[in-house]
């Protein structure tokens, strides 16, 4: 048998930008990144290495980030799923 849940107890953490709610988790992996080629390049690195190592922090950042928001949740992928369905309306 097969349980539709139909409300998530959790709300994703979000940020407002320019009106739009963005998940806490991709936000912080955009400033990592930016960071990241910063710091590369302050320090003489060339841009084709800020490039790499940016996309490389950006990603375990946002994967990090969504594998710990769908953690909170007791029933898995299914509840998260809801959760973000309810929040783009």
């Amino acid at each position: 048998m097969t349980t539709l849940i139909q409300h998530g107890s959790r709300e994703l953490p979000t940020v407002d930008v320019a009106g739009v709610r963005w998940p806490l988790h991709k936000l912080a992996a955009v400033a990592a990144g930016m960071l990241m080629v910063v710091g590369i390049l302050a320090f003489g690195g060339s841009a084709v290495m800020a490039a790499w190592a940016a996309a490389a922090v950006s990603l375990a950042v946002w994967w990090g980030g969504f594998a710990w928001c769908r953690s909170q949740w007791k029933h898995g992928a299914s509840e998260y799923a809801v959760a973000c369905r309810s929040q783009d309306r």
